[in-house]
């Protein structure tokens, strides 16, 4: 784990509803979480963000129980649940594929888990009247799952976790089977719920959209380990690294030598040869290998060169317009063949950017990031 992410990660208290200290699981030779220690306070929303294969859903399956870590300790509320069986910890799970009963009404799969739990049956209609009341599935007691929408099974299996009151909600990817404008509605109806119950949620995605929208806190994985855990706005516009740079949004890259250094701002020139300046915490001396990190929001597309010239400022020529409304983004290469994007501006004059068109781009050098490169072939930057 790099200093930056070591520094990121919050110490578990033991106020927390949820922490973990040094958390570790090894397959063979394989590590899939590497000492990973963080906490979360009392009804936080909480996501873990990685690529396939980081170990994020070893983690989940470690703090459910399903697996036992090879070494650290599990805490909720305070207390290590790390020989408590799955059954014994205060946690439910909310799976990719539900795991909805379907040969048993709604109300049947809400009272599944009270009756496990050995809660009084005269009990079971009230609490499963109040549960659906505040999903927003009132009067759908008697329905039987396959006369439900997507998002409606989906409320009744967050809703037979959270009967239960458990202290904390896992999440393995609950939205990855719906399609996108149902994915998108849930989005907005998981983090209602979460706050409507104030319930800790822990959630696994590979998808950045879901752990930006919902989040309070979100941490970002990578083989094995947290490489920045902060708030959404933190990790989007103050990435510690260059992994958090590239998976969190979209950026264009360039793979760079470090010129000079003035303070935090690194003057940097491509292998095409242009002279750019950007911003960096760290100390790179003059040679080093780097890469830049530009947000397409941040370049203005002008058809005339901005007057006073900015800290960068490139001549370029219009590809193609990828329209896709809001997010529109016009695609253009520069004078020295670099490919870049930019977001279209919503200005009645974008139409004038048709293809072949001449433009000039340009952006201050804070809103470009600069990170040593991780290799001498800078994978991923443009040439």
């Amino acid at each position: 784990m790099s200093d930056h992410a070591v520094a990121s990660a919050t110490e578990p208290r033991v106020q927390a509803d949820l922490a973990c200290t040094r958390l570790s699981k090894q397959f063979g030779a394989f590590t899939a979480v590497d000492q990973v220690s963080f906490s979360i306070p009392r009804g936080a929303f909480f996501s873990i963000l990685g690529p396939s294969g980081c170990g994020k859903t070893t983690l989940l399956r470690m703090l459910a129980g399903f697996q036992q870590p090879d070494s650290g300790d599990i805490l909720i509320k305070g207390r290590s649940v790390l020989h408590t069986p799955p059954n014994k910890r205060p946690v439910n799970m909310v799976f990719q594929h539900l795991a909805l009963f379907p040969n048993m009404s709604v109300a049947e799969n809400i009272a599944y888990g009270l009756k496990r739990n050995g809660v009084p049956k005269r009990q079971h209609a009230a609490l499963i009247d109040e549960v659906l009341t505040k999903v927003h599935l009132p009067g759908y007691g008697k329905k039987r799952i396959d006369q439900l929408s997507g998002g409606q099974k989906q409320r009744v299996a967050i809703a037979r976790c959270l009967v239960l009151k458990p202290a904390v909600l896992l999440l393995d990817e609950p939205l990855g089977a719906l399609d996108l404008k149902l994915r998108e509605q849930m989005k907005i109806e998981l983090k209602r719920l979460q706050q409507e119950f104030n319930t800790t949620f822990v959630y696994i995605t590979h998808d950045q959209s879901e752990a930006l929208v919902m989040s309070d806190q979100v941490a970002v994985m990578n083989h094995g380990r947290f490489e920045q855990v902060g708030t959404p706005q933190e990790l989007y516009y103050q990435p510690k690294t260059a992994f958090v740079a590239s998976f969190v949004g979209d950026s264009n890259q360039f793979a760079a030598t470090v010129q000079a250094q003035t303070d935090q701002t690194v003057t940097t020139v491509t292998k095409r040869g242009v002279q750019l300046q950007c911003y960096s915490e760290l100390a790179l001396p003059p040679g080093a290998p780097v890469t830049l990190f530009i947000r397409p929001e941040v370049i203005q597309v002008g058809v005339c060169k901005p007057d006073p010239v900015p800290d960068n400022c490139l001549a370029a020529t219009v590809l193609r317009i990828l329209f896709d409304g809001a997010r529109s983004q016009i695609q253009v290469q520069t004078a020295e063949g670099a490919v870049l994007l930019a977001a279209l501006p919503q200005t009645a004059d974008f139409q004038a950017l048709t293809p072949g068109r001449s433009v000039y781009l340009s952006w201050q050098a804070r809103q470009g990031l600069c990170f040593a490169a991780t290799s001498p072939q800078h994978p991923g930057a443009v040439p």
